[in-house]
Parts: C-alpha cells; structure tokens; sequence
C-alpha cells in the first residue's frame, strides 16, 4: 500500500442473516447474507459471543441473495447470469485490515427563536426583524443566501399606552417574514405542541406552594412541561395549579405526573397548541404562567394582547420559534436518474433584532439558534451506491433517455430500485480487506485493496444484530489466524 491506498468497493443491502449452516449460495434469498465457506459455497453457522466460525484452512466470502428475479433477459441465454448471488473475493483472515460500522444518526431541523421583555417595544417605535437562511438549499435556489427584513409598523398603541405587547410585536414581525417568497421556501413557524390547557386527576400528597415544579409522563419526545402549585389542601393534596413552561410534543388525554411531594399528583393534558409563540406573564413575586399560540391567533384577535405589559405585577414578555422547513424536490423510481440532486445538508436559520437605523439591537431582545444535523446515510446515497456496484458486475441501468423507463422494466432494473428504500435511513457496515502481490520484486505494485459496504435499515433492528453478528464472527475468525481486530465504532459516525 505504498502509494495506493484506495479500495474496490462492493455494495450489499441486506434484509436478513442466514446464522445457520449448509445453505447454498443459490439458495439465498433476495437481501438475504451469509458468511460461506469457499470449500463448498455453503453458509457456515454464525457462533454467538467469542465463537469462531468454522472455515479451515480455505477463504471465506460474504455472500448475498440476488435482487433479480429471473436470470436472463427475455429468454436469451447470452443475458443471462442475473440471479447469480452477489460474491466478495475471498477472504484470508489474515488480511481483514479493518471493520467498522456507523451509527444510525437521523436528520434534525434547524430552529431559531427571538424573545422580547415586556420593556423592548415602546409605543411610537417600530419594531424589526430580520431572518437570515444559510446553507446549500438557499444557495441553490439563489445562488446566494437569503434573508428578509420585517416589522411591527401596523402595531398600534390605545390613549396613555406606555409600551406594546411583545407577543403582538413578534407575532406581526413572523408573519411578515414568513410571507416573503424568499423566505417562504426554507422557513416555517415552530410547531411545538405545548400544552395549553389541562384539568387535574388525583391531587396528592405531600406537596407544598412551589413554582416551575417540573413533571414526568406524556407522549414519546414529549419533554419540558412544568407547573406552578399555586394551592394546596391540609393534607397536601394539589388543588389548584398553572402551567409554567408548556413544553413541547405533548398530545391531547396525555396523563402527566408532577413531581415532588408523594410524586402521586398528576393531571391530563386536555388541549395542545401547535403554534410557535410562547407568552409568559411574570406576577410581582416572580412567578411565571405561561400560554402558546400560533402566529396567526397573534393577529386574528384569539390573542388579547396587554394594554399594560410592563406592570410590576403582570410583566408580559414573548418568544416566537421558527424551523427550517425545506423540503427539496424528489422523483420517483419511474424517472429516477442518479445523476439527480438530492439534499443532505439543512438550511441555517439566524434571526436577529435592528433598530430603526438597520444595525443589530443590542439593549433588548434575545435571539438563539440551533444548527440542524444531517443524517447518516440516505437511502438516496444508498441506491447510488447499490447501481454502481451492480454497473462493475456488467448488471445494466438505463437513463437519460426517453424510453428509459421502459428499458428498466425489460432489463429488471426496476428490482433493483425496489430493493432500497430511498426515503429511509441506513446503517452501514464495513469490511475492508487485501489481496497482497508476493511477486512484487520492484514494490511497483501495491497489494490490491477491497472494501464491502453493508447497508441495513435503521427500522430493521433484527437484520442489525444479525449483520453485528457476522462481523463478529469475522473479527473471532480472523484472531484465530492470528490477526487481532475487532468491529469499530463510536459515538459520532
């Protein structure tokens, strides 16, 4: 490997494991994989824990069952060889260099928040904000970034008004730059799904007047719900209480317990609101009550806005939420074409407040980002990936033409589109391994070096462990032949 350190690529997608022996490889099914013994092209059984296959004293090949489901093309028998199972070079267990897999990392948005206290929007003061979209969706739709500028100029103040609702305020900001057509595309408001009424079910006990007690309970992803004990009964029992922090992915009739005292207090969630605005009204001994509401009822009158939100004993103050929300254009298998765009990275959203000049606002407002995160492995890359490897067995895939589809169909290509799941997730697999040259005299030539990619769905849990049992059986093969490797992995691939 003196000067070529690259490596032949082989791609297998897999449904299922053949752990058991003495299965023929022509017995394999479509997406089904099996470590095969070279003596005899049978499946060898894969042993659990520190057990090590039986392969003596001959290679080893990954093997998996054909996508295709007839072997020749029209009955002609010179295109033939198309169920013929998809082979590895053989492997010596003292060449396996290296095995590895990634982890099942799924993609989140982008989100991006500005708050306003109840002091940051005087009467008589217009109110801007601006929305800035990064990222290689904005860049393609523009050839640049975007971004839009909003305000709060149609907010108006009533007689001896001090100051304007925040909630108001960036109500009117959000929907205008949501409106913009070039923010449109790759923004949308937060949908949060926090709690907006609930009744309680069992009161307790041992619970005392607190503020932002936190709770347990409630729907998968649900998470930051709190309340406010404002009463209690002799015994301790809950008899009256508010919501502090609505929280988000709760669902209507979840049953949520609130912690602290006998941590036997719960109530049910009645109503959610999917909306991105969040107003919080803080009382004089500073405890806060909080409600949520979309943009639109910011601006449609469900909202009643404070005529007074800076009262010492009702300070009003808001955050309105936004997320990335591009969604890029996707074909279908009938016109799929390899050479088509497919999006990995999300947008960057940053929001910021101006004053009247157009420069950042630095005495009031407070803005926050958080950056999205790409998944691991599509199962765009994935399809890819699975043509090109079946392109070097001389397997055919037409396009770019306009009967493309058509020949797909004749040539079997469409069962190969099928065998992967383009909108899904994947994990993958690796096993890298050489071939050295020993009649090398000059050291011109560098052993030939291949790599075998095993994708299995992030939703297919069985098929996972099946393959983390085939690479362990490979690694104990190949410490039995004295080659100490083991199967790699970590938290952040």
């Amino acid at each position: 490997m003196a000067y070529f350190n690259h490596a032949f690529n082989k791609t297998f997608v897999v449904s299922s494991v053949e752990e058991n022996a003495n299965t023929a490889t022509s017995a394999l099914t479509a997406g089904q994989l099996a470590l095969v013994d070279g003596s005899d092209w049978e499946s060898v059984a894969l042993q659990a824990g520190a057990g090590v296959p039986t392969i003596v004293d001959n290679l080893g090949y990954i093997v998996q069952g054909s996508f295709y489901s007839k072997d020749t093309i029209g009955n002609n028998p010179g295109h033939g060889g198309y169920k013929e199972s998809v082979k590895s070079k053989g492997l010596n267990p003292r060449y396996i260099t290296k095995l590895w897999s990634t982890n099942c990392l799924t993609a989140s948005q982008a989100t991006a928040s500005l708050s306003l206290a109840s002091d940051c929007a005087p009467c008589g003061k217009t109110q801007f904000m601006r929305i800035d979209v990064k990222g290689s969706p904005a860049l393609r739709f523009l050839n640049h970034n975007a971004y839009a500028i909003a305000d709060s100029a149609n907010v108006c103040c009533i007689d001896g008004q001090e100051y304007i609702d925040p909630a108001l305020v960036l109500g009117a900001m959000a929907k205008m730059a949501l409106g913009d057509p070039l923010i449109k595309p790759f923004v949308a408001e937060a949908a949060l799904n926090g709690v907006s009424a609930a009744t309680l079910s069992a009161a307790g006990s041992g619970y005392a007047v607190a503020s932002d007690v936190a709770t347990t309970g409630g729907s998968s992803g649900s998470s930051g719900l709190k309340v406010n004990i404002d009463t209690v009964t002799g015994a301790g029992g809950i008899a009256t209480f508010s919501i502090a922090n609505v929280g988000s992915g709760y669902v209507a009739a979840d049953v949520i317990t609130i912690s602290g005292g006998g941590g036997d207090a719960t109530f049910i969630v009645d109503s959610v609101s999917a909306g991105g605005v969040v107003v919080s009204v803080t009382d004089a001994a500073g405890e806060v009550v909080q409600s949520i509401y979309t943009i639109e009822q910011t601006q449609d009158g469900t909202y009643v806005p404070s005529t007074t939100p800076n009262a010492a004993g009702a300070k009003v103050s808001a955050e309105v939420k936004f997320v990335g929300a591009y969604v890029d254009t996707v074909f279908g298998n009938c016109s799929f074409d390899t050479r088509d765009h497919y999006n990995k990275e999300p947008v960057e959203i940053i929001v910021s407040q101006l004053d009247e000049t157009g420069n950042p606002c630095n005495d009031c407002g407070v803005a926050s980002k958080t950056p999205g995160s790409m998944q691991q492995t599509q199962g765009e890359e994935v399809i890819r990936e699975l043509i090109m490897s079946e392109r070097y067995r001389q397997s055919p895939y037409n396009q770019g033409n306009a009967d493309s589809a058509r020949i797909r169909q004749i040539e079997l290509s469409d069962e190969l589109l099928a065998a992967v799941d383009r909108t899904a997730t994947y994990r993958a697999y690796y096993v890298q391994h050489s071939v050295p040259r020993f009649n090398n005299p000059t050291g011109v030539f560098d052993n030939d070096q291949y790599q075998y990619k095993i994708y299995v769905k992030c939703s297919d849990a069985a098929a996972q462990t099946a393959v983390e049992k085939l690479l362990t059986n490979i690694a104990n093969w190949a410490g039995d032949n004295g080659n100490k490797i083991s199967v790699e992995t970590n938290a952040y691939w």
